[in-house]
């Protein structure tokens, strides 16, 4: 096989990334679109031992699983949304299915008990954050999403997954920027001012956080936007310049300037209030990451008297949904922002029975677990890359009676229950996906395991 030389494909899966696969002459070929059942003709751009990379030029037939009809006008260029013709339904089994496939090929898990996908009564309008980078020209500037696998801004008219303020924001910001004379960013030489649109939604849409990354430090002239916000009677509670100089594709940097009103917006979860500042991490699906916490407390089973520790704490969401049940909680968390916003959630919810510590976890674990009480239970949430092996070490040799482990990866998940089972210790009780990221391939899962 060549670059460039094209071949004719029917796609067999889908990655959780996104990618389509295909085999040619029993070598896997990744492409970068296609559902499962599609027949394309793709170009080979990339060459490896074990692999090809491929671009598809042509669907030569639609799977019976997709749709005939769009139902969003930038859905093929985006690639946000890699799965949004086919039904809702199909979307939830092939979820499922690509779960199964990475416990049992990479976790090595026989029959593993997978329950059924939660899904949404409605999967639209969930996203309560978008991030939008600004370009073009101070007379045709561009905002919207990225054409897959490149920087080029593709403008939209709506997306059906954001909540339709933003369009009256984006509107609203394209005419800050004429009056007011900002220029668009332009990520080739690294000039101009404006880099990203980035809003944030409280759940009840009563408060909208709007931050407006800038590539200087020169504060902003917002009062055309104020006067914009009182005239049309927006909820945008909240205007924060982020100061990002650097030619990064990290969005948000950590310097920020309260331009309007608040730092902050307000969420809750249950009874609890949580304040979601301009790089707090919250998930963007309200809905579902309720349903999702929900399970994980149902999987800890929490007496009054045990010990949790939750690893990869963020700024407390579920640590402190566990201290309402537990004796006591330790959360651990490396982005020391987030460690400070535990804390503050913490004292401002009345709850003494945590402690939040900064640092790595796998170092912060094993001091943890030499100088307080060993776990009863551990709930662990890390990124996407998973847990370091150290960590993993680190929870078999104080054996909890119970392990609940959230992750955004079924691959790197699969990668660590074959850790944690192979120990001899644990046993796995059952897997909950979630659908939190609905029309892409992304899917969570919520795993219990039991002390043997």
């Amino acid at each position: 096989m060549n670059i460039n030389q094209i071949i004719k494909l029917k796609i067999i899966d889908m990655t959780d990334e996104g990618s389509a696969v295909g085999k040619i002459d029993n070598i896997a070929v990744f492409c970068n679109k296609g559902v499962v059942g599609d027949v394309v003709l793709a170009q080979i751009i990339k060459v490896k031992k074990n692999y090809l990379v491929a671009n598809v030029k042509e669907i030569l037939k639609k799977s019976d699983l997709r749709s005939k009809r769009k139902v969003c006008e930038i859905q093929d260029f985006c690639g946000g949304c890699q799965i949004l013709d086919i039904s809702y339904n199909n979307q939830l089994k092939i979820k499922k299915d690509m779960v199964f496939q990475k416990l049992t090929r990479i976790g090595k898990i026989d029959n593993p008990k997978i329950n059924n996908v939660v899904g949404m009564d409605s999967p639209f309008r969930y996203r309560n954050k978008v991030q939008l980078p600004v370009g073009g020209t101070i007379n045709d500037v561009k905002i919207g999403f990225y054409r897959q696998k490149s920087h080029d801004i593709i403008p939209f008219k709506d997306c059906i997954i954001q909540d339709e303020i933003n369009n009256e924001i984006i509107k609203m910001i394209k005419n800050y920027m004429s009056i007011a004379k900002i220029i668009p960013y332009n990520e080739k030489d690294s000039t101009g001012v404006l880099r990203h649109i980035v809003t944030k939604i409280s759940n009840d849409k009563s408060q909208i956080m709007l931050i407006l990354v800038t590539n200087t430090d020169k504060k902003l002239d917002i009062s055309y936007l104020v006067e914009e916000i009182k005239k049309n009677s927006l909820n945008i509670t909240s205007i924060i310049q982020n100061i990002n100089k650097k030619n990064t594709n990290v969005i948000l940097s950590s310097d920020n300037i309260l331009l309007y009103g608040s730092d902050f917006i307000t969420e809750y979860i249950d009874d609890l209030k949580f304040k979601i500042y301009p790089n707090s991490f919250f998930q963007v699906n309200y809905v579902q990451m309720e349903k999702m916490y929900k399970k994980a407390l149902e999987y800890a089973n929490i007496d009054k008297d045990d010990v949790v520790y939750d690893l990869y704490c963020g700024i407390g969401t579920i640590s402190l949904l566990l201290a309402k049940k537990a004796k006591y909680v330790y959360g651990i968390e490396v982005v020391q922002q987030s460690i400070v916003s535990a804390k503050e959630n913490a004292r401002n919810n009345r709850i003494e029975n945590i402690k939040f510590i900064c640092g790595k976890v796998e170092n912060e674990i094993i001091d943890l677990t030499k100088n307080e009480k060993s776990p009863d239970i551990i709930v662990l949430d890390p990124a996407r890359k998973g847990c370091e092996i150290t960590v993993l070490n680190t929870i078999l040799s104080v054996s909890p009676k119970r392990i609940v482990y959230i992750s955004c990866n079924p691959s790197t998940l699969a990668r660590d229950l074959n850790i944690l089972l192979d120990s001899g210790k644990y046993i796995l009780e059952e897997i909950t996906p979630f659908d939190l990221f609905c029309h892409s391939t992304h899917i969570e899962n919520v795993v219990l395991l039991s002390k043997i």
